[in-house]
Order: C-alpha cells, then sequence, then structure tokens
C-alpha cells in the first residue's frame, strides 16, 4: 500500500493476509446495518485470496441479510476495450466464488460507462483461468494480455472460455427473492474521463448508457430491500430506471 493511501485512508478490517498484495492496498471488509460490504484488490489477480477475504467476512458477520462486493474492475462491464478484455481477466474465477458465497450485488467500476446486469449465475463448468497472462501483472498493466489478443485464435478461445455465465433472470424493476447476482458498472462522478461503449451490446447487460456527463448512483437498504438509482450530476435526473431486490 503506497505511503500517499495511507496518509488518506484507514480502511477497516484489511485482508493482510493477502499473499500477492499491490501498491493499491489489500482487501478489507466492514458492516453498514444489516448488510456486510467486502472490497477486493482486484488488482490482484489470485482469485484465492479475494474468495478467503469473502469467507472471512462472513464468517466474522454471518446473519447480516446483505452481502455486497464493492471492486475496481469490471467483470461484467460494456465499455469499449476492457469489458471484452482485462475486465474479464477474473471473470471465470470469480463469478463461481460469488455464487458459491452467495453474494447479492458486485459494484464495479473501470470502464468509465454506466452499466448494470440481469441477474447472473455461474454455469457451473470448468473454465480456463488464464493464469500464465497475470504473471507478474497488476494494475493496469496487461502487457501480456494485449499481446495475446493479437492473436485471432487465442481471442476467440479467451472470449469462449469467459462466456461462463447464466442469465438467472431477466426480470426488471423490483424482483422478489431472485436467483443470481446483480452486478453493476458506475460511469464516472467528476467528468474526469470516459469511454465509448463496445458496440455490440453483451446478452447479460440490461441497461447500460455513456451520456458523457458525470453520473452518481444513489443505494437505499433496508432489512428486506436493496434498491439503486443513478442520476445525472447536474440536472439530477435519473438516466435509468429504479433497480430493487427484495428478500423475504
Amino acid at each position: 500500500m503506497t505511503s500517499g493511501y495511507q496518509n488518506h485512508f484507514n480502511v477497516p478490517n484489511p485482508f493482510t493476509e493477502e499473499s500477492n498484495p499491490t501498491k493499491a492496498g489489500h482487501g478489507y471488509y466492514y458492516t453498514y446495518g444489516n448488510a456486510l460490504f467486502i472490497v477486493i484488490n482486484a488488482n490482484n489477480y489470485n482469485a484465492a485470496d479475494h474468495e478467503a477475504l469473502i469467507k472471512k467476512a462472513i464468517k466474522a458477520h454471518p446473519d447480516t441479510k446483505w452481502r455486497i462486493v464493492v471492486m475496481h474492475q469490471d467483470i461484467y462491464g460494456t465499455g469499449l476495450d476492457y469489458s471484452d478484455s482485462d475486465g474479464i481477466l477474473l471473470r471465470t474465477q470469480l463469478t463461481p466464488i460469488y455464487d458459491a458465497n452467495k453474494i447479492d450485488v458486485v459494484l464495479q467500476g473501470h470502464d468509465h460507462t454506466y452499466a448494470r446486469t440481469y441477474q447472473l449465475s455461474s454455469d457451473g463448468k470448468q473454465h480456463a483461468s488464464f493464469d500464465d497472462l497475470k504473471k507478474g501483472q497488476q494494475g493496469q498493466s496487461h502487457k501480456l494480455l494485449n499481446n495475446a489478443l493479437k492473436n485471432k485464435e487465442f481471442k476467440n478461445n479467451y472470449e469462449s472460455q469467459n462466456l461462463c455465465y447464466t442469465i438467472a433472470d431477466m426480470k426488471q424493476g423490483v424482483l422478489h427473492n431472485p436467483k443470481g447476482v446483480f452486478y453493476m458498472s458506475s460511469n464516472s462522478a467528476t467528468g474526469s474521463k470516459y469511454y465509448n461503449l463496445i458496440p455490440q451490446q453483451q446478452d447479460y447487460i440490461a441497461a447500460r448508457s455513456q451520456s458523457w456527463r458525470p453520473t452518481y448512483s444513489v443505494v437505499h437498504i433496508t432489512d428486506s430491500e436493496f434498491t439503486i438509482n443513478t442520476y445525472d450530476v447536474e440536472t439530477g435526473t435519473a438516466i435509468d430506471d429504479s433497480y430493487s431486490i427484495v428478500k423475504d
């Protein structure tokens, strides 16, 4: 963890057992009301570290109603370049981990576009982890992957292996006890950087947009309901329909 980060932030419950720590620091977790938030350091490509953190957090707070993962890289995004390249370096490994640990929601970034998915589950099959492309690669360094993707045969295999999900529920609005995990990617709240949307919308995306304007999302959680709404910073108008999950 950089000294600059440490000078500004004191994160709760840092996962110092991480075997592949990066300058971005460690993962950590905390509770807010009846929700458990687990923040993973996705600059570390070792999924076993993230699984260990998730299990540790759940063991410490087994009775929270909601389990929410927060990560920078979006394993289910829709931005040009990233959502079908480095954005899915961890998809084949994290998708079944989230399922097994009954994660409800994953909040993501990285693509600088807005997107939300349908409810997604793992397809239950074994998929390549592409560990050879992660050796020595951290943060924004993806030279091995970028070079490999220049090969058409490899690119086709890489993309096919990352079809490791099933769409568990396509309902919109308010969902009652849905199966699967909900993934949301936030756009820039400051307007400092935007990316184009990938030309062909992926089948797992329920809604997406690139307004080239700063946006922000509001999450409201009660004992029985999770709701997320996203707004334009300057006008305060909603850029998408409200999405809610209700659990008995």
